[in-house]
C-alpha cells in the first residue's frame, strides 16, 4: 500500500510539473508580458498539486484496483477528472465566475497527461523495482 502511494505520489508530481509546463506554455504571451511563463507555471502548479494528491491518487488507486476493461482505462480517467473539478470548481473558481466546462476540460486533461505518465514510468517501475 505504501509503495504504491509512493508510485502514486511521483507520477503526481512529474504529471504536476508536465500539466504546469503545457499550460503556462499555451498561456504564455511573450511580446505583451501579460501573462509571464513563470507566473502561469506557478499559477498552474498551484491549483493543479492540490487536484492531483487529494484527488487524483486515490481516484487512480481505485481505477487501478477495480477496473476491468484496459481498452477504456484513458476514457474512465478522463471521465474522473473531470466529475473531480466539479467539487473543486464550487470551491475555487465560483467566486470568480469561470465556466464550468473549460474547468472540467482542465480536468480531465489533468487526467489523462497522469495516465500517460502512469503508463510510462510504470515499465520503469517495473524495471528498477520501486
Amino acid at each position: 500500500m505504501l509503495k504504491e502511494i509512493a508510485r502514486k505520489s511521483v507520477i503526481a508530481i512529474i504529471a504536476t510539473l508536465l500539466l504546469s509546463a503545457l499550460f503556462a506554455y499555451a498561456g504564455f504571451t511573450p511580446e505583451e508580458e501579460l501573462f509571464p511563463f513563470p507566473k502561469l507555471f506557478q499559477m498552474f502548479f498551484l491549483l493543479s498539486a492540490p487536484a492531483y494528491f487529494l484527488g487524483g491518487i486515490p481516484i487512480s488507486m481505485l481505477l487501478d484496483r477495480f477496473w476491468s476493461w484496459p481498452s477504456f482505462e484513458i476514457l474512465a480517467y478522463a471521465a474522473f477528472g473531470a466529475l473531480l473539478m466539479i467539487p473543486y470548481y464550487f470551491l475555487a473558481f465560483a467566486a470568480t465566475g469561470g465556466p464550468l466546462g473549460v474547468i472540467m476540460l482542465f480536468g480531465a486533461s489533468a487526467a489523462i497527461i497522469f495516465y500517460f505518465v502512469k503508463t510510462f514510468l510504470h515499465k520503469l517501475f517495473r524495471k528498477y523495482g520501486f
